[in-house]
């Protein structure tokens, strides 16, 4: 606080009359601003305080940094790939259906095959009928059944067939015989 010096008229005035203060110069006037030292905990409260804005401006400019026109590079870079999923999903539901349209094209083809498969199974087997094989035998080819009485041998050439007789059968001398003539005809 700022002393002054008090100034009094030529003459003093002792006892218990009362000083008059409002004739001092700069009795109203304000008074300055007394400089107050802070204690030493009000000065650590202060820089903890400082620090903690210092940290709160630098996270706002890294955050400030990591944003690309107002929005942050993790929601951009999490956009991006979420799309990539959604195109790759899409891409597998296409190539299910394509598959799903194959696989029907395929059972149907499946199916007439065996249809035909049937038909072919049907006429095989109807190919080999033998009563139809001896109908044809008997009535176009003009070939007649074996009677069971009847005990002859059979010799078979290329495309026909020869009834031989009884007495070439039995001797094995007219066996060679008639080996050494069909020898010509095998060699024809």
């Amino acid at each position: 606080m700022a002393t002054t010096a008090i100034r009094y008229a030529a003459s003093a005035t002792y006892g218990s009359e009362a000083y008059d203060l409002t004739k001092l110069p700069g009795f109203n006037e304000p008074e300055e601003p007394v400089l107050e030292v802070p204690s030493r905990e009000e000065q650590l409260r202060e820089r903890l305080a400082e620090r903690a804005r210092a940290r709160e401006e630098a996270q706002a400019r890294e955050y400030a940094k990591r944003q690309v026109f107002g929005i942050p590079l993790l929601a951009i870079v999490g956009g991006i790939a979420a799309a990539a999923l959604l195109v790759t999903v899409l891409m597998g539901y296409i190539k299910l259906a394509s598959i799903s349209g194959e696989i029907s094209e395929v059972r149907s083809s499946i199916e007439e095959l065996t249809l035909k498969d049937e038909a072919l199974s049907l006429q095989y087997e109807n190919a080999f009928d033998l009563d139809a094989i001896e109908t044809y035998a008997v009535n176009i080819l003009g070939m007649t059944k074996l009677d069971p009485e009847n005990d002859v041998t059979t010799v078979f050439y290329a495309d026909k067939a020869e009834i031989l007789a009884e007495d070439e059968t039995a001797d094995p001398g007219a066996r060679i015989v008639g080996f050494l003539r069909s020898i010509p005809e095998y060699f024809s």
